[in-house]
């Protein structure tokens, strides 16, 4: 993917970094971060830079979202406490629903998708009806506050462990580590492959039970309930408590359609003992159309009304 802190990244490498730097395709120019540099202060938020789309983005999240994923991004809003699951931490860089590898950010349209649609059975609710171009300067805007939550640590270890302070850590440091973090964030990210499906058939349903029996059973359980003998037993990297999908519902957090179900298993859930599914794209069908088999009929099925599942919208 080329990310537009990724264009900049390698033309600082060819010796063309300047006191700023334009982003490809955007508005704006992006300033590079300077800090007063008075004693004691740390690297935070404030000394983030963001282009123009990123910038109305805030703006967006400082509407909708701040309630409760918090000030800055990290899941803490005044509504956290009560909320099952709690809202994701974005400076984690951890998100679960994406169509790129696993371990990797999403894709930026990945998280529109998730604005769009939401995320049945949690707090997370849909925003269909939020402009287009909302929806992408928050995303965008989300997805800056995951590369900051990369730079913040690095960047404040070197003023706590070897006493530097942060103009001198922005002065003779920060460069690298900005593009070291940045290539590291972008260069595996990409929308996985996925051939177009096969025909869901009872034989393709019969090998998805087989696959299923060798590789699910220990968490979803043997009858998709998530009752397996693992479940009770699961915890995020946050040390909550995590609950296997019970596939009986037909009804999935990130969308209910045989490709959202395929990339699920293909990319896994980031920070969660959910983890990407070998095998080759036709075994994943396979399962695929396994676990769909569990589930209700479409009449049965229930699901929000705002959300992608109820009015037929795909990726």
């Amino acid at each position: 993917m080329q990310h537009p802190r990724i264009a900049w990244a390698a033309a600082a490498t060819l010796g063309l970094l300047a006191a700023s730097f334009a982003l490809p395709n955007a508005d704006t120019t992006r300033a590079f971060p300077r800090a007063s540099g008075a004693d004691g202060e740390r690297f935070s938020l404030e000394h983030w830079t963001l282009d123009a789309s990123e910038t109305r983005g805030r703006k967006v999240y400082e509407t909708w979202c701040i309630g409760c994923h918090g000030e800055q991004g990290l899941g803490d809003g005044p509504s956290a406490e009560w909320l099952d699951p709690r809202p994701r931490n974005f400076q984690s860089g951890r998100f679960k629903f994406r169509s790129s590898p696993s371990g990797e950010f999403p894709l930026l349209d990945d998280v529109v998708h998730v604005i769009s649609c939401g995320l049945n059975g949690s707090a997370m609710r849909s925003f269909p009806l939020m402009p287009e171009k909302e929806k992408h300067d928050v995303a965008r805007y989300v997805l800056a506050l995951a590369e900051f939550g990369m730079m913040e640590g690095e960047v404040n270890e070197l003023i706590d462990d070897d006493g530097m302070s942060l103009q001198e850590v922005l002065d003779e440091e920060y460069e690298d580590i900005f593009l070291d973090n940045m290539e590291l964030a972008w260069e595996d990210v990409w929308p996985v492959g996925m051939e177009q499906r096969p025909e869901m058939d009872e034989d393709s349903v019969e090998r998805g039970k087989a696959l299923y029996e060798a590789q699910c059973v220990a968490c979803h359980g043997a009858t998709g309930v998530g009752d397996g003998d693992s479940s009770f037993h699961l915890r995020d990297w946050k040390d909550a408590v995590v609950v296997p999908r019970d596939f009986t519902t037909g009804v999935f957090r990130a969308g209910s359609s045989a490709q959202d179900v395929f990339l699920r298993l293909r990319t896994g859930l980031n920070g969660t003992p959910m983890p990407a599914v070998s095998g080759s794209d036709d075994d994943l069908w396979d399962l695929t159309h396994y676990i769909l088999s569990l589930a209700p009929s479409e009449s049965d099925k229930s699901v929000h009304p705002m959300s992608c599942d109820a009015h037929g919208a795909a990726r």
